[in-house]
């Protein structure tokens, strides 16, 4: 019989790694030095082979170990969750839940479906965080978040998830009011330009980048990359263009400082989906506050922007 190991070892195990040394982790866990040691010892012990070396530096995961702590990791949270469900379920509340979010319904349907999902779950708390398909997709796929609302994933990064298309908009290029390329017509003309794009290159963005550049002779121009809020600074400040969604610079109290420079290509649909694990059971939280994302979705006005 294969002897498994004790759940104190497993938090110990994650302890350290948080934490970054065995002394540190000790102090956080209220726990003697000798104690971790010889916890993170007998761990090892019961599975016969070494998880990490020690240094002066800190503790470094072997490739084993690797391997060992992302499947602990999601074990953990997994009974983190179902610990929390059946204490909220025998105090006849609905529990916490944790979402990423990227910046398009951030700006739209975020605070309705919150503010319908908190009318009805007064105890419950959400938490979410910012981020972009590629830095959200892993925390959900780890059991960090219940949930992400994000830009389309390609299928062969969804491995394990269910990907259920939200929002379905289109893509459009802005510059500041003013800006000498703000009349141009063709992507042709903007081949020059200074850009300011999102991080990621997944899925569409790497189509829209494709589209952008299509006709320029640099194959490695710079390219300033990050958020959207960034973009938006740049923009005014220093003559970036970008891409955005007309929701998301209308939703910007900036707004008025931006127009659509109306060039005549088609630009790539801009496709956000709500992407959750499709290998474990989700909170009824979870569920609930899912539903309201989806009623918020078809209430919220998707209206286009008039291009000058």
């Amino acid at each position: 019989m294969r002897y498994l190991p004790k759940l104190q070892q497993l938090q110990t195990f994650q302890a350290v790694l948080t934490h970054g040394s065995i002394r540190t982790a000790a102090k956080a866990l209220g726990q003697s030095q000798p104690g971790v040691t010889r916890s993170l010892q007998e761990l090892e012990q019961t599975l016969g082979i070494s998880l990490m070396t020690r240094g002066n530096a800190g503790v470094v995961l072997t490739d084993v170990g690797r391997l060992f702590n992302s499947r602990i990791e999601l074990i953990l949270n997994e009974l983190d969750r179902a610990l929390d469900e059946i204490q909220h379920y025998n105090l006849s509340t609905s529990g916490p839940v944790t979402i990423g979010l990227s910046l398009l319904p951030i700006l739209t349907i975020f605070p309705g479906a919150i503010k319908r999902f908190k009318s009805k779950n007064k105890k419950s708390c959400v938490t979410s965080f910012e981020g972009q398909v590629a830095e959200l997709v892993p925390r959900v796929r780890s059991g960090k978040l219940d949930f992400i609302i994000c830009a389309n994933a390609p299928l062969d990064y969804l491995s394990g998830l269910t990907q259920e298309l939200l929002i379905n908009t289109h893509y459009f290029i802005y510059a500041r009011k003013g800006h000498p390329l703000a009349n141009c017509t063709s992507l042709v003309e903007l081949q020059e330009a200074d850009w300011f794009l999102p991080i990621t290159k997944l899925g569409c963005h790497d189509q829209l980048e494709q589209l952008l550049f299509k006709y320029s002779y640099q194959k490695n121009r710079p390219i300033m990359r990050g958020t959207g809020v960034a973009a938006m600074q740049m923009m005014i400040n220093a003559d970036y263009l970008t891409i955005a969604t007309g929701d998301m610079v209308h939703n910007n109290p900036l707004m008025h400082d931006f127009c659509i420079i109306p060039v005549k290509e088609t630009l790539p649909e801009a496709n956000f989906s709500l992407i959750y694990s499709s290998e474990r059971p989700l909170t009824l939280a979870a569920k609930n506050l899912m539903n309201e994302f989806r009623l918020e979705s078809q209430y919220y006005d998707w209206s286009e922007p008039i291009t000058p």
